[in-house]
């Protein structure tokens, strides 16, 4: 059965294991190191501007480690940078 056509509650509960298993994932040392590496390797800051939904995954869309592009969202899709 989809999580979709599951009980509320069950929704819920889905959607905060997802949370526990990426914070997990992410908070992992070998991650932690991989992000160091990463930002040693490539020195610059990066951000992404991205739809307020989220649908776009930046780290698997540009195969980069979770944290190193700042994404920044925006319903409207009107950004004013000045």
């Amino acid at each position: 059965m989809s999580i979709h056509s599951r009980p509320i509650a069950e929704r819920i509960d889905w959607l905060y294991d997802v949370a526990r298993r990426y914070s997990a994932a992410y908070c992992d040392p070998e991650a932690c190191m991989a992000r160091e590496r990463h930002r040693a390797r490539h020195p610059t800051a990066i951000a992404v501007l991205k739809c307020m939904d989220g649908r776009i995954n930046i780290p698997i869309a540009t195969n980069t480690p979770p944290g190193i592009i700042q994404p920044f969202r925006n319903l409207g899709g009107f950004f004013d940078l000045g």
